[in-house]
């Protein structure tokens, strides 16, 4: 799983614990320290043991879960935004037939590209 390597030393510096208290029998102080460098991803099972003994919840350390929702928030937004821009554009200018019709495509396409990023947001993390 994807975890913020910082949040992990932190939580567990916060806990008062070394490496290898947080480890204990499961898995090796190493492969903590190799977690908290951001060189090595803990399993599902890894990351429940780093929360229970830290007290934080999983999601503490699924940052970029949350890093990933607020940019799709945010390209969601922008998106929206644009073809709302073109609407107006459409709506202020007189384009030809043809060219209002090339426009509204864009403007659909846009509008469906911020569907597709609120929608992503919606999944639930690998």
């Amino acid at each position: 799983m994807s975890v913020d390597p910082a949040r992990v030393r932190e939580a567990r510096s916060a806990a008062g614990l070394s490496l290898a208290q947080l480890a204990g029998d499961q898995v090796s102080r190493t492969f903590i320290h190799l977690i908290e460098q951001g060189r090595s991803r803990p399993s599902r099972k890894v990351l429940a043991l780093i929360a229970r003994r830290t007290g934080k919840p999983m999601g503490y350390f699924l940052i970029a879960n949350s890093r990933n929702s607020e940019l799709g928030d945010q390209l969601a937004s922008e998106l929206s935004e644009v073809a709302a821009h073109i609407r107006r554009f459409v709506s202020a200018t007189r384009p030809s037939k043809l060219e209002r019709g090339a426009l509204n495509l864009v403007e659909a396409s846009v509008r469906h590209g911020a569907d597709i990023a609120r929608s992503l947001n919606s999944k639930p993390p690998r």
